[in-house]
């Protein structure tokens, strides 16, 4: 499915420029299906699961994010079978991980799907890595944070279903090398790029734009910790300008101690997705 052009970008830039990955008409059933996904699943209790994530809301943005997977997870999530166009962009992105790991994604692997709505003169969303933020401190700003310890996915998708800012919007930076990318992004178009090596921001949009993002939280995902306090045992570790970041820690049991032990202590204070 990878084009030879795709490929290319990922081994140079880490990231990747799909144009015209979805038709426009797909686009638009998309922001209709996920606003109804939206209006079922967002509710306390599935908040108080963790099955749905903290939402942003101002006056000039709107987050939402909810987990989905193709079959039975151990871990909450919601279900999407009655939604045909969420499920194809889910198993869309599955089959891309599958090539970019040379692993097949199993059904019971989750991830985040980010429904991101930016009005005119929208804040900006500071750098950051994707993924379970199991510690965190959040400034006083309410743009930049602190991650101290999170279960990494290896990739993200961005598909951008609506753009007036003439294709701005996501930038991804290459802090090891100091290179910022600006990828011009028009409706129906997908950018992937690597979440472990890279990180990612929206400055200030001035008109609206829409984007719809997808990452694989239990498929290959890496452990990152700000230093040895949070290592997990047995895991190797490197180092990268955050901190360290580890391929072989047991993310999975990780995160299942993390929602019976931590969890049922901060799920009613839990505020700090971006």
């Amino acid at each position: 499915m990878l084009t030879s052009a795709c490929q290319e970008s990922l081994q140079q830039s880490g990231f990747m420029r799909w144009p015209g990955f979805y038709e426009p008409e797909q686009a638009t059933r998309l922001i209709a299906e996920v606003s109804s996904f939206v209006e079922r699943y967002y509710n306390e209790t599935e908040l108080l699961k963790h099955s749905v994530y903290p939402s942003d809301k101002t006056d000039s943005r709107v987050s939402h994010a909810m987990m989905i997977s193709e079959g039975k997870s151990q871990f909450p999530k919601v279900d999407h079978d009655d939604y045909p166009q969420i499920k194809s962009f889910l198993q869309s992105q599955n089959q891309l991980l599958s090539e970019l790991t040379g692993k097949p994604v199993d059904g019971g692997a989750r991830s985040l799907l980010n429904y991101q709505k930016y009005m005119c003169g929208s804040k900006p969303v500071g750098e950051h890595f994707d993924g379970e933020y199991l510690r965190a401190d959040k400034a006083s700003d309410g743009v930049e944070f602190n991650l101290l310890e999170g279960i990494l996915p290896r990739y993200v998708g961005v598909m951008v279903l609506e753009n007036e800012n003439d294709g701005r919007g996501v930038e991804i930076l290459d802090k090891q090398n100091g290179k910022v990318y600006a990828p011009i992004l028009n409706p129906g178009d997908l950018v992937l790029f690597d979440n472990i090596n890279l990180r990612h921001r929206v400055p200030t949009l001035e008109k609206p734009r829409i984007s719809l993002g997808l990452r694989n939280f239990d498929h290959m995902p890496c452990h990152f910790a700000r230093n040895e306090d949070f290592f997990l045992k047995g895991a190797n570790y490197k180092k990268i300008p955050e901190g360290f970041v580890s391929e072989d820690a047991d993310c999975e049991s990780r995160m299942h101690r993390y929602m019976e032990e931590e969890w049922p202590l901060i799920k009613d204070e839990y505020t700090h997705y971006v």
